[in-house]
């Protein structure tokens, strides 16, 4: 569940994408969403979804908008706001002295993926002085999390592929009423691959009420990085389907993921199979320098702020399901930008032009 946390989706009502002025030919304006590479990104992903080849994988961005962070209670959907509960946790209850408590407070103010696995480490070690607490911290935490804001989970839940997460808490169960399978339930998983069947959701770092399941300190890490079913489950996913990563933006910087990039950096090598991160226009130029020698990993923009998210699952969702040129016009040739009333539109609204051409 490495993820910081961050501003997430809907984050503010007035959150509106901003356009550069229409030309006066009246072009299209030129972002990065909308751009001709971007466009055919967007197809290669629909051509796998109509293949039922899809798995969408979600991070803690997802969960953050779901219960509506920054709300009271809320930051414990991330991992950050976890690990502090988790330090409150061990005080209260007496577990951790105050020199430690001071050097994990320290760790986790530094936010590095590596800080943070080893305050998870201490927290975990305070946890198991009394029986059970584990379990009962992460119900104090993430299991009381509720789905106060669901559209995006049934956006995502709508794209009709297979739903995997690397967070521990319910909601996608809440809402979509898959029941959790977990990364340690290989034989449950296997018979759902087997039957193609998606009527679940996978647990890749654990699901709370499993305490052993889930993957927090630096034990865990390793017990999942060395579980050979689990890494045949993910080399399965790398190499047989697609990938759609949805807020993971952290996720590629914790130890298993970066065994697993190791893993299909080699394998890939020479293949013509993309997994695809959707991002926002500005997180486009980061994410293609901090992946740069995993050329199977690229981001998708879905627009230029989190309010695009929702309408760009929603088209996709649509498209894949509906029948589309064999030859879609690319959208550089496009010139249809403004309503009736002058109207400038968002990439979505061109996108659905398009596909209705």
């Amino acid at each position: 569940m490495p993820a910081t946390n961050g501003p997430v989706p809907f984050a503010s009502a007035t959150d509106a994408p901003k356009f550069p002025p229409a030309s006066a030919s009246g072009s299209a304006p030129r972002t990065s969403a909308t751009s001709e590479t971007n466009l055919n990104k967007r197809n290669e992903l629909l051509h796998c979804m109509r293949n039922n080849q899809l798995v969408v994988v979600l991070g803690t961005g997802v969960s953050l908008q779901t219960v509506g962070h920054p709300g009271t209670g809320t930051a414990v959907a991330g991992w950050v706001g976890l690990l502090e509960h988790g330090l409150a946790h061990c005080g209260h209850h007496q577990l951790i002295t105050p020199a430690d408590a001071g050097i994990v407070d320290l760790q986790i103010k530094a936010g590095t993926t590596e800080r943070l696995i080893d305050a998870a480490q201490i927290i975990h070690d305070c946890l198991a002085k009394r029986e059970n607490q584990r379990y009962f911290w992460l119900k104090e935490s993430v299991g009381q999390l509720v789905a106060k804001d669901p559209r995006l989970i049934r956006a995502i839940e709508v794209l009709g592929g297979a739903i995997a997460t690397l967070n521990y808490d319910g909601l996608i169960s809440q809402v979509t009423r898959r029941p959790p399978l977990h990364w340690r339930q290989q034989s449950e998983i296997t018979r759902f691959l087997r039957f193609h069947r998606k009527d679940y959701t996978l647990h890749m770092h654990g699901y709370w009420e499993d305490p052993d399941s889930v993957v927090l300190d630096r034990k865990s890490y390793e017990a999942i990085k060395a579980d050979l079913k689990m890494r045949s489950l993910l080399n399965h996913l790398a190499r047989f389907e697609t990938m759609l990563f949805i807020g993971c933006r952290q996720t590629f910087f914790d130890p298993n993921f970066q065994a697993w990039l190791d893993w299909a950096h080699n394998v890939l090598e020479g293949e013509k199979q993309r997994h695809y991160i959707l991002c926002r226009s500005s997180e486009e130029a980061d994410l293609l320098k901090e992946l740069q020698p995993h050329g199977y990993l690229v981001p998708l923009v879905y627009g230029d702020t989190y309010e695009d998210l929702v309408p760009f699952l929603d088209s996709l969702a649509s498209e894949s399901a509906g029948v589309v040129p064999s030859n879609p016009p690319a959208m550089a040739t496009s010139p249809i930008v403004f309503g009736a009333t002058g109207h400038v539109r968002k990439p979505v609204e061109v996108w659905k032009l398009q596909s209705h051409r």
